[in-house]
């Protein structure tokens, strides 16, 4: 079992569907919808995936909503979410019932992120998520300090930590990720070793990602350590991200191979495959 830990997708803008006026570019021209998603997904022998609707669209989530609930061994949506509204923060009470909703995104990486982050707390966001249990994917790359006072102010948080905060290729992967690695004695704190590729120039197997799993696990154990591609920047064909975590991870024991690719994951945010 194979489980993606993150796949954007989404839809071109129609004028009932349209994009926020000040939408940045996407990751690429063409749409990457749900059938290219699960033709590709065969094609790299994966056979799960959590879906997340991109920032360009906007705070959607009926695109990802909609495939978790027609496929949902297949399928798990991860949400954008109001969360300096207090109105809103109050539903979090009843996240559950939203079927095939898993968790919730928050994007720190532009903007008034100082800013975002305090609204978050005046709202009484993190307090309601930590007080229901929802699963946070937070994508703050290079704020390591943000991550760790989040998992000191609340233990019970249970936070992603997306792309394993890495900010760019300007600085070696296996270094960047090292500040990352002081934060693994937060029980709270996990990692997407997704979207590596991009933060390297290497020709598969790709030693430097592979290196980087192999810390990462040392530091958080396969229990915390969850694979991703976020598959449409990927810059490398999905096969060879793959089989390089599949068979070129030799310092991984099986269960621990086994861990990183899916089943950490599923334990993580209780998704019953």
């Amino acid at each position: 079992m194979i489980i993606d830990a993150q796949i954007h997708v989404w839809k071109a803008p129609t004028a009932d569907r349209p994009w926020p006026p000040d939408a940045i570019e996407p990751h690429r021209a063409v749409p990457l919808e749900v059938p290219e998603v699960s033709a590709l997904m065969a094609g790299a022998g994966v056979s799960g995936a959590l879906l997340l609707g991109p920032t360009w669209e906007g705070s959607r989530n009926d695109y990802t909503l909609a495939a978790a609930a027609a496929h949902p061994r297949r399928f798990g949506a991860i949400c954008r979410y109001a969360t300096g509204d207090p109105a809103e923060v109050e539903k979090l009470a009843h996240w559950r019932e939203t079927a095939g909703m898993y968790g919730i995104r928050m994007s720190l990486n532009r903007g008034d992120v100082d800013g975002t982050v305090a609204a978050a707390e005046a709202s009484g966001f993190w307090s309601a998520a930590q007080r229901f249990g929802v699963p946070l994917n937070i994508y703050a790359p290079g704020r390591h300090a943000l991550y760790e006072r989040l998992a000191q102010r609340y233990p019970g948080l249970r936070i992603t930590v997306d792309h394993a905060a890495v900010e760019s290729a300007a600085v070696p992967l296996v270094e960047a990720v090292q500040p990352l690695l002081a934060l693994a004695k937060y029980p709270g704190i996990a990692v997407k070793a997704s979207a590596l590729p991009c933060f390297v120039r290497e020709e598969h197997p790709f030693p430097s990602v592979t290196e980087t799993v192999h810390r990462l696990v040392d530091a958080f154990g396969a229990d915390r350590v969850f694979f991703g591609s976020d598959l449409s920047r990927l810059p490398v064909p999905y096969p060879q991200l793959v089989d390089a975590f599949v068979h070129h991870t030799p310092r991984l024991s099986e269960s621990e191979r086994t861990a990183v690719l899916g089943g950490a994951l599923a334990d993580w945010i209780g998704w019953d495959r």
